[in-house]
């Protein structure tokens, strides 16, 4: 199996404006250019000073506004045959949009992630709305990933909390994969765990946790670059993605008021913790409330009741995808606790 990595990754203050140097260094000056919605008068006369400095030529330019497929694909055989590589610069909508396009067109793409709401940024895959329902496709794993920390921190700290959500919840995502191992005898990677394990412990053993902190955020898009990876090594979502991650589509499916992804996997990974009976349970307790993740959740909580039609719904989510919650009387124990927990209902109303 073929697996590909990042090859140019910079995560730094002010490197939004270096693109173009970064692009030049690896010989791409051909760029089809995609923002997201709202993205292109805040960043486009930075963004041609370093282009133009660099002699990168914007061959075809695109602000996005929905992920369908059939979008995608008008957009794809619409560039012109001397693109060297796509820039995507924006959001999950805009760099899934510009992975698939990369994944048809077998074109490198960078993404230039504005905010860190999950790991999406980095991974082989893409959330598109296929026939009006989104579906999670095999994409192009971007060939590089630039971050400007700055921007980062300027975003609203809903997209933080959601990537810190997102990047915990790797400790239940890997107690799930190696339970369909003991069950149905589901294959591990165990590469693919070591990488999955070490990104959310860099991110759980810094001791600054202020989520303003550059060098803090530095690492957190980091770990999400390596959970990316860590998908890509074992060909799925698995070292990334358990229970509680269907818990969050089913909720983004029956949710009157859906919020980020992150945000409800975070909340759900704090419930399958401690119904996995999972060692870091308590860990993930106290790295959510060492970060502001609780408060600000606690402030908007989550509907307890679709929270709960969720939780019913979650195994149905993917076909042949075996949970924790595929023990009926294991989903039975987590909706009597997310119903009566004194701690835990303050993350739902």
């Amino acid at each position: 199996m073929e697996i590909s990595i990042p090859t140019l990754l910079r995560i730094k203050p002010n490197a939004m404006y270096k693109i173009g140097k970064y692009l030049r260094k690896e010989n791409f000056t051909r760029i089809a250019l995609f923002y997201g919605e709202g993205l292109k008068s805040l960043f486009d006369e930075q963004l041609r000073i370093s282009f133009d400095s660099s002699e990168i030529k914007v061959k075809f330019e695109e602000v996005v506004y929905s992920n369908a497929v059939e979008d995608i694909f008008k957009s794809a055989f619409n560039l012109p045959p001397a693109i060297d590589a796509i820039v995507a610069i924006g959001g999950g909508k805009v760099i899934d949009y510009c992975k698939y396009i990369a994944f048809i067109l077998q074109l490198p793409i960078i993404s230039v992630p504005t905010s860190i709401s999950n790991d999406g940024f980095a991974s082989p895959g893409a959330s598109l709305l296929v026939n009006g329902r989104r579906k999670s496709q095999k994409a192009k794993i971007p060939f590089g990933v630039v971050i400007d920390t700055d921007i980062i921190r300027k975003s609203p700290v809903r997209y933080t909390y959601s990537g810190i959500g997102d990047l915990i919840s790797k400790y239940t995502a890997i107690y799930d994969w190696k339970l369909a191992y003991h069950m149905v005898q589901e294959p591990v990677n165990d590469f693919a765990v070591l990488i999955s394990r070490n990104a959310v412990e860099v991110m759980v053993s810094h001791s600054n946790k202020d989520i303003k902190d550059l060098e803090f955020l530095r690492l957190i898009c980091g770990c999400l670059v390596m959970s990316g990876v860590a998908m890509e090594v074992c060909g799925s979502s698995r070292p990334a993605s358990g229970s509680e991650h269907l818990i969050s589509h089913a909720y983004d499916m029956s949710a009157k008021k859906p919020t980020l992804h992150g945000i409800q996997v975070g909340v759900a990974t704090l419930a399958i913790s401690w119904l996995q009976n999972n060692p870091e349970h308590h860990l993930i307790k106290s790295v959510l409330e060492e970060t502001g993740f609780i408060d600000f959740v606690s402030r908007s909580p989550l509907n307890k009741q679709d929270f709960i039609d969720a939780i019913l719904q979650a195994p149905n989510v993917k076909e042949n995808y075996y949970t924790i919650l595929s023990d009926k009387e294991k989903m039975d124990k987590l909706i009597e606790y997310v119903q009566s927990d004194e701690y835990f209902n303050q993350l739902l109303a």
